[in-house]
């Protein structure tokens, strides 16, 4: 039996094929292909703030992974990959990127030293049902002029499920590649000389996938990944487990409230019944009132129907 392949959506993976220092060129090659920069306008990472550490992930199977790094610009990233959903992903997000933000100066040193931040979520769910890109990008702006109030902000998510292309041959742009990879890694899995030509030729794959065939030949590397794997396993199912019991709950409540709401009415239904052949048959109000249960007003009110009748 051939063993699992882990590919590059196993943040695990992700983080030592793109989160260590010696590998600042490779996270340089995506973080240009997922942010579409022209050739005079690259990427070039000079430093990965959080870098890889082997004795973190074995000590820890339950912390949340990503890749945080510095360009020769200053502008500051963190990256992830996720493939479990959560319901407060997006303030998740949003959390983390305003940390980094926060992060850059201690109390009393100068704002002008704050460096643009950006955090690029790379999911594999669907996360905005209404969007139909695949990427999409939000900045801080005003509502009515569409003014970019600043650009020290940016949430990227790239949701890989509404990435359809399966077909090497098919893939046109450098993003298009690159999504193909981090989808599709563990299947192309088997040495460059298995990589379609579409993949080998641009900037940086071949590299990945040398990366992430280390990660798959080192047992001590599977291991954690495994239990990784499995950690997110059960995690999913207490989430689905949660999910499940919501829904039986929510029909339940649903039904016990329609029968309570059901008798309700039934019972005011009945009290303007009594009411009205009262007030028929000249019962005085007071009488009407005791016997009903109903409001004088309410009595009043239905007086007035039976008259307009």
């Amino acid at each position: 039996m051939s063993q699992q392949i882990y590919g590059f959506l196993y943040d695990f993976v992700f983080k030592y094929v793109f989160g260590r220092q010696q590998n600042a060129v490779l996270l340089s090659y995506l973080l240009n292909a997922l942010l579409d920069r022209p050739k005079d306008n690259k990427i070039t990472v000079t430093e990965i703030t959080n870098p890889f550490n082997l004795k973190e992930f074995a000590e820890d199977k339950f912390s949340i992974v990503d890749v945080k790094a510095k360009d020769e610009a200053g502008t500051l990233y963190t990256i992830e990959v996720q493939v479990l959903s959560h319901s407060m992903f997006v303030e998740r997000a949003l959390y983390y990127l305003s940390k980094l933000y926060s992060g850059q100066i201690k109390e009393g040193e100068k704002y002008s030293e704050l460096r643009k931040t950006i955090g690029i979520s790379i999911i594999d769910f669907e996360l905005f049902d209404k969007e139909k890109e695949i990427h999409n990008i939000y900045k801080m702006l005003n509502l009515k002029s569409l003014e970019e109030l600043t650009d020290t902000f940016e949430l990227h998510f790239v949701e890989l499920a509404k990435f359809k292309i399966d077909k090497p041959r098919l893939l046109q742009t450098r993003f298009e590649k690159w999504l193909h990879v981090l989808k599709f890694g563990d299947a192309l899995y088997g040495g460059s000389q298995f990589l379609p030509d579409e993949l080998k030729n641009e900037e940086g794959i071949i590299m990945a996938f040398e990366e992430m065939k280390k990660v798959n030949s080192d047992s001590t590397m599977r291991d954690i990944i495994e239990a990784r794997a499995k950690a997110s396993a059960a995690i999913a199912t207490i989430k689905e487990d949660e999910f499940i019991k919501g829904k039986v709950k929510g029909m339940i409540e649903g039904k016990i409230e329609g029968k309570i709401e059901g008798k309700i009415e039934g019972k005011i239904e009945g009290k303007i019944e009594m009411a009205e052949a009262l007030i028929k048959k000249g019962v005085q109000l007071d009488t009407i009132i005791e016997v009903s249960g109903l409001s004088e007003d309410k009595i009043n009110e239905i007086k007035d129907r039976l008259i307009k009748k």
